[in-house]
């Protein structure tokens, strides 16, 4: 093997093996996110480890929109992942996290969210508003990127749950 065929090989060792996904994590801690983009840039990366599997990231935001942490919680099969609420909301609490951005892959490449993904981005945001805390958004990960805020879903959902917060809601 060449020395470029090495490095090649090492890099694409070292990206399945986690390794460069934590590097990625421990990097990212104190950035500033910026918007769906960044999010993608810096996520996309961690699913490269187990990249049969379809796996859920928190990404743990203080309130200026720095990196606190970026954690799994959770792991599932090739085309799901169970999504508890309550274990999203006890990490917000311990690490004092004042907004929330989660991202999740789909191995078909295909960023299309399914209804599933629709439920759990609503669950997720109604645990986190009972404690005033903002889900800003939900990636969809594959070849590109699915933004549910750049695609009006987050303020749908934020309007739905202030509505009915007010009494305003049906």
């Amino acid at each position: 093997m060449t020395e470029t065929n090495i490095n090649e090989h090492t890099f694409w060792a070292d990206l399945k093996s986690g390794r460069f996904a934590r590097m990625v994590r421990e990097e990212a801690r104190g950035r500033e996110l910026d918007g769906p983009d960044d999010v993608f840039n810096i996520i996309k990366p961690v699913f490269a480890e187990n990249d049969d599997v379809e796996r859920l990231y928190c990404i743990f935001l203080d309130t200026w929109n720095h990196i606190i942490a970026i954690e799994k919680v959770s792991s599932g099969t090739l085309t799901n992942s169970a999504v508890y609420p309550r274990e999203i909301v006890k990490r917000v609490i311990a690490l004092k996290a004042g907004a929330v951005v989660m991202a999740h892959n789909h191995n078909s490449g295909h960023t299309e969210p399914s209804s599933e993904d629709r439920l759990v981005t609503r669950k997720v945001a109604v645990a986190l508003s009972s404690i005033d805390v903002p889900l800003h958004d939900h990636i969809i990960v594959g070849k590109s990127y699915y933004s549910f805020s750049e695609h009006g879903i987050m303020k749908e959902i934020t309007d739905k749950i202030n509505g009915f917060l007010s009494g305003q809601s049906h």
